[in-house]
């Protein structure tokens, strides 16, 4: 629209200089046509700018509208950089925690929805969407899930879904000893499905593509009117590994001395077991064996102590 208006508007400018041209006889007709030329050069820079504008228009429209595939920008939480990237080798293990229905339909960063009733997770740095295997070491159980979002836990790897919390059998506990796999065949594919959905071609390509008229005959309507409330749902396949009874370690980094690990022990009141380790440029807190929720709430403590390089450690 915005370049049929400049396309008009440059006609009635040509038109106006030739009339002056044969209406004046003291212009030089080399004047004109040396405006001619200038003109035509700002509107056809200006029709340019106008597409540009369509373009990006119409991509903004169909990034708002549909999911899309988001790496994102390094962020922080409680200081903590977190850098989001591509890595199809990416294999963890830690704590996972679960949320629930405050989250339920919520939007995800890249136009998904957080659900608690489908088998999805959350994670600091793997790209939106990706394929992962989670499996829970306290017990063997294994899921694939899809990753829809980040989470904003410095202390657990992965944030699920209440139903993969359900399914992996730490609800009830709230947190659980993981380990989390990129399935990288299955991560690629869905980069290429949401990338192939925002291309602006897309529903064009879908509508030429060619159909064909199918009928269906011998329904029975009554089973499908005594289920046309039901929800139908895929079997969800469950694996088991054969797991070791490991223990959780958190390691405390970056302590200038021993004194100041005492220090601070006694400042947050500390009751587990712990050791200390000098590793030359800087000491190392090591407390363990503790339970999953104090490891989580212990990252946090320390974090807000101003000792942001922790690590949570299954042995």
């Amino acid at each position: 629209m915005l370049f049929q208006l400049d396309y008009l508007v440059m006609k009635l400018i040509i038109s106006l200089f030739f009339f002056i041209l044969i209406s004046c006889d003291n212009i030089s007709t080399d004047k004109v046509l040396d405006k001619l030329e200038i003109t035509k050069e700002v509107i056809e820079e200006k029709a340019k700018k106008s597409i540009q504008k369509s373009d990006d228009f119409k991509k903004e429209k169909l990034s708002k509208n549909k999911i899309f595939f988001l790496i994102g920008d390094p962020y922080y939480i409680e200081g903590v950089k977190y850098t989001p990237k591509e890595n199809y080798t990416y294999e963890e293990v830690g704590l996972a925690t679960y949320y629930d229905k405050e989250l339920h339909n919520q939007k995800t960063l890249n136009n998904d929805l957080n659900k608690v009733t489908e088998l999805l997770g959350r994670h600091k740095t793997l790209p939106l969407p990706s394929i992962v295997k989670i499996t829970n070491l306290e017990n063997g159980l294994s899921l694939t899930i899809k990753i829809v979002d980040r989470h904003e836990d410095n202390g657990s790897i992965i944030q699920v879904s209440r139903k993969v919390a359900q399914l992996l059998r730490f609800y009830k506990n709230k947190i659980a000893k993981v380990k989390v796999e990129i399935l990288s065949d299955p991560s690629k594919q869905w980069k290429n499905v949401t990338m192939s959905i925002n291309d602006e071609n897309f529903d064009s390509t879908v509508d030429s593509a060619p159909t064909e008229i199918v009928s269906i005959s011998n329904i029975n309507n009554d089973v499908v009117e005594d289920n046309k409330n039901t929800i139908l749902e895929q079997p969800i396949e469950i694996g088991f590994e054969e797991v070791e009874n490991l223990s959780l370690y958190l390691h405390v980094n970056k302590f200038k001395n021993y004194q100041e690990i005492q220090k601070t022990i006694n400042e947050i009141q500390l009751t587990e077991k712990y050791t200390s380790e000098n590793m030359g440029t800087y000491y190392k807190l090591i407390i363990g064996p503790i339970e999953n929720d104090i490891a989580n709430k212990l990252v946090s403590t320390f974090i807000r102590k101003g000792y942001k390089e922790n690590e949570i450690i299954l042995e």
